[in-house]
């Protein structure tokens, strides 16, 4: 009895997290075909910006480019990580804030603050980002950043310039 037991219970506890690994890889999977693509858009300021998502290593990493080639270049880069998706931001200010996807919205993908790497107390460095499909095929970025003097949000909203690979 007590055998059966333990099977029973080990049975349940490796379902509950492949169901929560398959929630993970809907919602990543969900992500890579929202974004993958070259994309063009204008800052809150009026600055012109160039975006690329791509895939990498058999698909399991998504990449972000902003300012593909250009000294402005940043990168980051999704991935899950079990039965989490993460975000990690390879800033221009030279800090490298981890993010994780929230389970608060089923069409965006909002990104919260987790840790960073490399950043120096009370400098600016990503704290939140959200990216979420926008009427004829557009992609809304916002991202906040936050510093000393608090929390600065900025709106990106990102047209498709070439097709998916």
């Amino acid at each position: 009895m007590s055998r059966l037991l333990i099977l029973l219970l080990t049975s349940l506890c490796s379902f509950s997290a492949q169901a929560a690994d398959s929630v993970a890889v809907e919602r990543f999977e969900r992500l890579k075909q929202l974004a993958v693509g070259e994309w063009q858009g204008t800052t809150d300021g009026g600055e012109s910006v160039r975006v690329n998502y791509r895939t990498i290593s058999r698909g399991s990493v998504l990449v972000e480019v902003w300012q593909p080639g250009t000294r402005a270049e940043t990168m980051t880069v999704f991935h899950r990580d079990g039965e989490r998706v993460l975000a990690t931001h390879y800033c221009a200010q030279g800090n490298q804030p981890r993010l994780v996807l929230a389970e608060r919205s089923s069409k965006a993908f909002a990104f919260d603050y987790l840790d960073a790497t490399n950043l120096v107390e009370g400098t600016s460095h990503l704290h939140g980002l959200v990216l979420a499909p926008v009427a004829e095929g557009g992609l809304q970025r916002d991202e906040t950043y936050r510093g000393a003097s608090g929390d600065e949000t900025s709106h990106l909203r990102l047209r498709r310039v070439a097709a998916k690979p």
